[in-house]
């Protein structure tokens, strides 16, 4: 599991990183403690679910590096507290009963880390702000929801059918303002505030501001979220301290169950392990819409045209990029001055295999896909090589996109070898999925530019992001509520 699961996602981190490897990993035999457990069911959604509260505390062995032989840096023990949650899902009429078991962190856990050779990692480009700290607190996303292992229990069951594969949930989050922060700067009494946020598996972050212990931003960001339970949502408040280590200003966290089904909240909360400060934030839940006659403005425009029926249907293409136009409208009415611009849809990608493809002879008369794709809307680029290597590639990936305008924006997908020599490329203007059915395009594409008939399966699903009902406007005046950190209980 670490090496096909963690290695992919530490290497897509940086360039520099794109060799890095797990060498040694033995955790010994000593296994984890098991202190209590709890036991859901939810005969709604098929499952159960188990909360173990586990401790381990080990000595281990992982070495990591950039060559096979060669580790510079490396783990000799572990201490690892906190509640791993079980489901066992989907309930089936026949034997194992269960057609697979899913693991994760619902929040994240404490992790205690021993290391070798701690002053090589920060020799290596863009960990060197980095202190023990904060790599500790990056390796703790990497085990904490929305990531999560999943195997099948029933013979051929699809992992596909679990309904928390993908993320078809969405916040919009509006990070306001802070105040009462610690100054970290002797000399000016003052601190360079930002805010890193952390959910669904994405982190985003504010920017900049000098010498301010009480900020505004009133930064705007979303995120995508499965319906893996008990997700949370983290800030941290950190201080910029240019190419030294950043300090820490307090962090605090809400609950996704906390925003209600259908609006918001604006909150104050007071941030934890500091001596004061507080930030105000407020989330929104959003609907994402393949279907825009499901709002009543746009049914309403075309049964007055008098379309009735069928005929209504006739009109989907058009009902789309009449949302489109007004949920651009809102975004840009409501964007406060400086902030980025706001997420109007979301682009859930499925790159799943390629034919015709060149293939190379490799040892023992195996064939190996010469296959990297490369995809991308804007600035937001996903890289990653075939899986299987069977003289085809097959990727079976899925990536997500926020599309700030469908109606100008556009998909590239390019595949190269390993020798990075492109193959083929492929352009899909996101205006196509307007006019199609459910916003969803399922095909083979060729890959233009390419001696070789050679195409890509895919599947792009265009979803349109509107506020639930009930929650207002991004300017609207709300009044904010003030929530203590929570405090924890100790056991007896």
């Amino acid at each position: 599991m670490i090496r096909e699961r963690i290695q992919p996602d530490i290497r897509a981190k940086s360039n520099y990183l794109a060799s890095f490897r797990f060498i040694n990993i033995d955790f010994g035999k000593k296994p984890p403690q098991i202190k209590s457990w709890k036991t859901h069911a939810d005969p709604e959604k098929k499952q159960i679910m188990l909360d173990l509260d586990i401790s381990y505390n080990a000595d281990i062995k992982v070495d990591a590096g950039f060559t096979e032989k060669t580790p510079i840096a490396g783990i000799k023990s572990i201490k690892l507290e906190g509640i791993l949650r079980v489901i066992l899902a989907p309930l089936m009429e026949d034997s194992p009963i269960f057609g697979a078991l899913t693991v994760y962190f619902p929040h994240r856990p404490v992790l205690e880390l021993q290391w070798t050779g701690f002053a090589h990692l920060l020799n290596i480009p863009g960990l060197q702000t980095l202190s023990e700290k904060e790599l500790v607190n990056q390796i703790g996303q990497i085990i904490v929801a929305p990531q999560h292992f999943s195997h099948p229990l029933a013979a051929r069951f699809d992992l596909a059918k679990l309904q928390f594969l993908e993320p078809w949930n969405a916040l919009r989050i509006r990070v306001i303002e802070a105040k009462n922060l610690v100054a970290k700067e002797i000399l000016t009494k003052s601190s360079n505030p930002y805010v890193v946020i952390c959910g669904g598996g994405t982190t985003a972050k504010t920017r900049v501001i000098h010498k301010n212990l009480n900020p505004k931003w009133n930064e705007t960001f979303e995120i995508l979220y499965s319906d893996l339970p008990d997700q949370e949502i983290e800030f941290n408040l950190m201080s910029d301290k240019g190419v030294k280590i950043n300090q820490q200003l307090g962090s605090c966290r809400i609950r996704i169950k906390e925003v209600p089904e259908r609006g918001f909240i604006d909150k104050w909360i007071d941030l934890e392990n500091v001596k004061s400060g507080q930030l105000h934030i407020k989330v929104t839940r959003l609907r994402l819409l393949s279907d825009p006659t499901q709002l009543e403005e746009v049914k309403s425009l075309f049964l007055y045209a008098g379309c009735r029926g069928n005929t209504l249907e006739c009109f989907v293409g058009a009902s789309n990029f009449f949302l489109v136009f007004q949920v651009l409208k809102v975004n840009e009415q409501s964007r406060p001055k400086r902030d980025n611009e706001i997420a109007s849809a979301v682009l859930y990608t499925y790159i799943e295999k390629g034919r015709g493809l060149p293939v190379l002879q490799m040892k023992k008369d195996n064939l190996k896909a010469l296959a990297v794709v490369q995809v991308g809307v804007e600035d937001n680029v996903k890289k990653f090589g075939s899986r299987i290597n069977n003289g085809e590639a097959e990727w079976k990936k899925r990536f997500q996109f926020l599309i700030r305008n469908p109606l100008n924006e556009e998909l590239k997908l390019k595949v190269h070898n390993e020798h990075n020599k492109p193959i083929g490329s492929i352009t899909v203007r996101l205006s196509r999925l307007l006019a199609a059915s459910e916003m969803t395009l399922q095909d083979w594409l060729p890959l233009e530019s390419t001696e070789q008939n050679s195409e890509i399966r895919v599947k792009l699903q265009l979803r349109i992001l509107t506020p639930d009902v009930g929650a207002p406007s991004p300017q609207g005046k709300t009044k904010a509520q003030y929530i203590k950190p929570r405090t924890k209980v100790k056991k007896h």
